[in-house]
């Protein structure tokens, strides 16, 4: 029960920072980003968009978006909101003020690790919420569009979207031991470009069941559609969860037995 107390104390604190600083906006924003591009792209080209009669125009409208933002976005954004999130503690030396207080090192480690967390599923959840707003917005521009002759699927859409976040979880796994690691707020973010990059070009081989900066593609344009498609946990998730599980360890043991500077 002690540890318990310690880990969701050490999470509300962190909690408490997220407020008004860029993170918090970026969630926001990164949400908002792709579905305000469809909102004018709808609105504008409209009448080569009206859906043939009978099919549900939110099926195309949903799943393209989400695999729109699977290339950079996701990973970009898993990156970047790590990064800053962490490096709220580095600006004055916090994370020395953090770690020279009287609770466990692994419940500031983890409370830390865990807003990482929540403020990605609540940008995962605002992108869905957005991408309802627009299409129930250009559907009462364009009545023509029959957005509200059909109900969304939101069945493939979580499923697509619990597959993308679950296989970026390797990414937050390495960053955040990344980010706690190093001062310079540039450096794991560098990294992680770098490795987001390498990830694109080399996705489609089979060297990339092992890159974990690959996953979101792969999980969303799995190489055999045929085994993958239909599943909420493609190969690709258990592997991403395995990375995050080994990532976050070594980096909690990393961070436990060298002094921060």
């Amino acid at each position: 029960m002690i540890a318990l107390k310690y880990y969701i104390s050490s999470t509300k604190n962190e909690l408490i920072k997220l407020k008004r600083t860029f993170a918090f906006w970026l969630t926001i924003i990164s949400g908002l980003f792709i579905p305000l591009i469809y909102f004018l792209y709808y609105s504008l080209k409209y009448k080569s968009l009206i859906p043939v009669e009978g099919v549900n125009p939110w099926d195309k409208f949903m799943v393209e978006q989400i695999r729109a933002a699977a290339p950079l976005l996701v990973p970009f954004f898993i990156v970047l909101i790590t990064s800053l999130i962490v490096q709220i503690e580095h600006k004055s030396l916090g994370i020395k003020h953090l770690f020279a207080l009287p609770v466990p090192k692994w419940s500031i480690y983890f409370g830390k690790l865990t807003v990482v967390l929540l403020t990605i599923i609540t940008a995962y959840i605002l992108f869905l919420f957005f991408i309802l707003i627009v299409g129930y917005s250009v559907g009462l521009m364009h009545e023509e569009l029959n957005f509200f002759s059909f109900t969304p699927n939101f069945s493939e859409s979580i499923k697509l979207l619990f597959r993308s976040f679950i296989a970026t979880l390797g990414i937050v796994g390495l960053q955040f031991w990344l980010s706690f690691r190093m001062r310079n707020f540039i450096i794991p973010l560098g990294i992680g470009m770098i490795l987001i990059v390498t990830g694109l070009i080399i996705y489609r081989s089979e060297e990339s069941l092992y890159f974990p900066y690959g996953y979101n593609m792969l999980s969303l344009f799995p190489i055999d559609k045929d085994m993958e498609n239909l599943l909420w946990f493609p190969r690709v998730s258990i592997y991403s969860l395995l990375y995050f599980s080994g990532f976050s360890i070594l980096g909690y043991l990393d961070i436990k037995r060298k002094n921060i500077t």
